[in-house]
């Protein structure tokens, strides 16, 4: 007996026609045949949230289910509901099936013939399926296959080998992934589970008509260098009925303006796209978008509309900003060999990229709500990140992703989604690649805040690794896929936008050396991903200085209250079975105990667990957050000076990675429950507009103050408008004297506010309040990044009266003690200098509102990595893992959801570094 689905029809009438239009999505039945399962589940959907929602499996995501449930992934899934199809409807000239987003092999069947096949989850699938469709009752069924064993099939009968063939061990994947057209993630990563889902994972629905109806409209904004105003270039893709020419009227109407335009037009379904540009001229008063921390995000509506002759309307709306980037690749001096610059101008201004890297939010993407797309983009813009990498192994994300996007001002370096292999070129796999990535710049070229579009995930860094056998057919292959399939189609489509063919790639330099960089990890050219384990990270002097570094990072437990909902009790030990499970980077549990190791002691071996455990992931956290902490400085203290070998005018730092996929041990600075791990808090100081940043140059200290750049001064762009910033001036060329190349990027004296200050250093003895001497540095900066104070590290002490690094460290803030921009640097290693054990307690909580609360702690003896949590309770704390130099401080905490005073009070703990080995007990 067939189900009661719901049934919903929206028409859309004009004189005596109409547009129809019948949702499909809603509850399906999900089945498999050869396990005896059928089952309701919901569209937009996957097998596995079907599977959950009927309880005939638990969470996947609990202990290692990913394991045990890999049958179901291997398994062929069928999806099939019951519609209905009014007589109007089925007499409509046209009658389209359109999916949005199918995942991944299916056969289409309507009334039990197969009407289409599907093999890519990137592409919109659309057909006519007037032929198959009737009044009255009817089916729709898509039968699914296996994506592993499609990938498996497709690599077996491919002429040769290609690259990756499996996941490694530790990571319980599948193989193949690269001949699939799927999220490549899916299949395992270093840092998530394996879940090859199948299903219908967007909107479903038929559309009928009798003449025409827009299939998807593009706007690309351009400078009108002849008015000095904008052109619109519009392009308008219909869905015509094929039985005979349709005209009607195209409008485009830029909202918020008096610019409208009406075109009369003709249609075949051989001659479907139109395309019309249109001036917004200076006299319009449009106001320009800009990134997080420049300048406000302003967007507008443009809307299109077409009337055809015989009175059916259909339209369209894309939401866009009026904005310039370009990438400057220029010469760093007058010697070819020092490289290239790379950095993009946002509006005519040079703007350091300063964020992280996005991987899908969820294995299960209807699981994503825009709600919690909100909690983790507004926790990037909450720390002053202004971009955003969306890495090239996941998904072309969401329109609820974009908006958010265009509306928080974060700028997304776009990766198409190829990563870490090397890939098949047959001609179905490139045609249906074509389809992809036409349909998907479509979709996103009206986009503010897409910064550039990258061709793939490191695979020419992957591909010299990989093709040692035979390098030149792989080689070939490379550039089949990303330049000459590629490269024409976002020329065509984006040409306002810059295409780097991979990431890292050295940019032009690249280009020239065939699109394969001769090493793509150069400092002198382009992007870099840079991770060493080795080394010793929270010290700058092995750090790469490149032009832009788009990854790097170091891994760390997620917070031990997330881990809660997916370990049992006995799981609560980083050497327990699951622990280990959890762990898919090789080598990684090893890697966080040396890191540690470097600066701190592990917890105790007569700790008990589950407090050991918890002592770990904290230590984890610490370690992970004064790496990334010490490398984000580091690029930021280089952006205004250039080394004599040429290495220098760094412009970017997005490190690896923001969010979190599932609990587990990751390079995620906020994990898979929204919770913020201590990286995440750092990230609030080390983007901060302003810096103050203190490192061991040599036997010196040498203390840095950073600032974006935010001029005041009114000025005008290359067409002449005024804007509110100060473009950077170009760089300048480079003499051999390394005095001349001191300060060569040149902001002008003008840079803004907080150019000057003054910078107070202070040196403590472990076992003090009181500070032992303090310098008062006034500073003024001619540009973005200067040092201020640069002092031996003996001298220092020898005023301040230290005898021993090991009992001292230096504290550092800008103006007031209480802004809260402030750094601190040991002399001695924390695990062998002589700190006290403090005990840091929460004296009071005030509740200032209904999510907004205060929280007043003192300490014993100062503190290091200071640490608050709040339990179950979710929300975020002004700051935390800080260093506590005062007996007393007040510490804000904002809850995402309303909760009682009581309720908090009663939640909320504190820790800090010392009593990891002391009595620092689980509550």
């Amino acid at each position: 007996m067939a189900p009661a689905f719901v049934l919903l029809l929206v028409v859309f009438s004009s004189m005596c026609s109409a547009i129809y239009v019948q949702n499909l999505n809603g509850q399906w039945i999900v089945s498999c045949a050869r396990k005896g399962i059928s089952v309701t589940g919901q569209v937009p959907g996957s097998m596995y949230t079907a599977l959950i929602e009927n309880k005939h499996i638990k969470d996947p995501l609990y202990r290692d289910n990913d394991v045990k449930l890999a049958w179901i992934g291997h398994e062929n899934w069928t999806y099939t509901r019951y519609f209905q199809v009014s007589s109007a409807m089925a007499q409509s000239q046209s009658v389209l099936l359109v999916a949005e987003g199918i995942d991944t092999v299916s056969t289409v069947f309507i009334n039990g013939r197969a009407v289409m096949g599907t093999d890519n989850m990137f592409i919109k699938y659309t057909l006519d399926v007037k032929p198959f469709v009737k009044p009255g009752n009817n089916t729709i069924q898509l039968s699914f296959q296996s994506a592993t064993d499609f990938a498996k099939k497709q690599a077996d009968t491919y002429p040769y080998t290609v690259p990756p063939t499996c996941t490694l061990p530790v990571q319980h994947g599948e193989c193949h992934v690269n001949f699939i057209r799927k999220e490549q993630c899916s299949f395992s990563w270093d840092w998530g589970p394996s879940f090859p889902t199948q299903g219908i994972w967007k909107p479903i629905y038929l559309k009928a008509f009798d003449s025409a109806v827009i299939d998807m409209a593009t706007v690309e904004v351009a400078p009108d260098s002849i008015d000095q105003g904008w052109e619109l270039r519009t392009k308008t893709f219909f869905n015509v009925n094929s039985r005979s020419p349709v005209t009607g009227q195209l409008q485009i109407k830029l909202d918020g303006t008096s610019i409208a335009e009406t075109h009369s037009v003709t249609l075949t379904s051989a001659s479907n796209m139109t395309a019309f540009n249109i001036s917004v001229p200076k006299s319009a008063g449009v106001k320009q978008w800009w990134p997080n921390g420049y300048g406000k995000q302003t967007l507008y509506n443009v809307y299109f509309v077409f009337t055809a002759a015989n009175g059916e309307v259909t339209s369209q709306r894309r939401r866009i900003g009026f904005r310039t980037i370009e990438l400057v690749q220029d010469p760093v001096s007058a010697l070819p060999q020092q490289g290239l610059t790379f950095y993009f101008k946002v509006n005519g201004f040079p703007i350091f990229m300063k964020g992280s890297n996005w991987i899908p939010a969820d294995s299960f993407q209807e699981r994503i709500t825009k709600d919690r797309l909100r909690l983790l983009l507004q926790s990037a813009v909450d720390t002053h990140m202004n971009a955003m990498r969306v890495w090239g192994g996941g998904v072309f994300e969401s329109e609820d992703f974009y908006d958010l996007t265009d509306e928080l001002g974060i700028l997304i370096w776009q990766d198409l989604m190829f990563s870490v292999a090397l890939y098949s070129t047959h001609q179905p796999f490139l045609d249906t690649v074509t389809e992809e990535v036409t349909y998907q710049v479509r979709r996103l070229v009206h986009r503010p805040s897409i910064l550039v579009w990258t061709g793939n995930n490191e695979n020419s860094m992957v591909l010299p690794w990989f093709g040692i056998s035979n390098y030149t057919l792989y080689y070939d292959d490379y550039v089949k896929l990303y330049v000459s399939t590629i490269m024409p189609i976002m020329q065509a489509e984006n040409p306002n936008r810059v295409y780097l063919t991979s990431s890292p790639s050295d940019g032009k330099e690249t280009v020239k050396e065939g699109y394969v960089a001769k090493d793509p990890g150069s400092q002198l050219y382009g992007d870099i991903h840079f991770y060493d384990y080795g080394m010793d990270q929270w010290k700058a002097d092995r750090f790469r200085i490149p032009r832009f570094a788009s990854e790097y990072g170091i891994e760390a437990w997620c917070n031990y209250e997330t881990l809660k909902d997916v370990f049992e009790d006995s799981d609560m030990s980083y050497c327990s079975p699951q622990a280990d499970h959890r762990q898919h980077h090789t080598g990684g549990d090893t890697e966080m105990e040396m890191e540690i190791m470097k600066h701190l002691t592990l917890p105790p071996s007569g700790t008990p667990e589950p407090l050991r455990f918890k002592n770990f992931i904290y230590l984890t956290q610490i370690n992970q957050a004064m790496s990334v902490k010490s490398q984000t400085e580091h690029y930021r203290r280089h952006q205004g000076s250039l080394q004599d070998d040429g290495r220098g005018l760094t412009m970017g730092a997005l490190y690896w990675q923001l969010n979190d996929i599932w609990q587990a041990p990751t390079w995620a600075s906020i994990d898979y429950s929204g919770r913020w791990k201590m990286l995440q808090y750092y990230a609030l100081d080390f983007f901060n507009p302003v810096l103050v940043s203190p490192f061991l140059d040599g036997f010196d200290i040498n203390i840095f103050v950073v600032v974006d750049q935010i001029p005041t001064v009114p000025v005008r762009d290359p067409h002449g408008r005024q804007l509110t910033f100060e473009p950077m001036s170009q760089f300048k060329d480079i003499l051999n004297s390394s005095v001349e190349r001191e300060n060569v990027l040149d902001l002008t004296a003008k840079v803004g506010h907080d150019v000057n200050g003054v910078v107070t250093i202070e040196m403590y003895n472990w076992n003090n309040f009181q500070a032992l001497h303090r310098w008062t540095v006034p500073y003024k900066l001619n540009t973005t990044a200067e040092s201020i104070f640069k002092q031996g590290v003996g001298s220092m002490m020898s005023e301040a009266g230290c005898s021993s690094k090991k009992d001292c460290f230096i504290y550092t803030y800008v103006n007031d003690p209480t802004a809260g921009i402030n750094n601190w640097i040991y002399l001695a290693e924390l695990k062998d200098s002589n700190l006290q054990k403090a005990q840091v307690t929460i004296v009071n909580v005030h509740q200032d509102s209904d999510r907004d609360f205060s929280i007043d702690l003192a300490t014993t003896a100062i503190a290091p990595f200071v640490w608050l949590e709040a339990g179950s309770i979710m929300g975020r704390f002004s700051t935390n893992g800080f260093l506590m130099v005062k007996p007393t401080t007040m510490v804000k905490f904002t809850a995402w959801k309303d909760v009682d005073f009581h309720t908090l009070h009663n939640a909320l703990t504190v820790g800090s570094l010392m009593e990891v080995y002391g009595a620092w007990e689980l509550q």
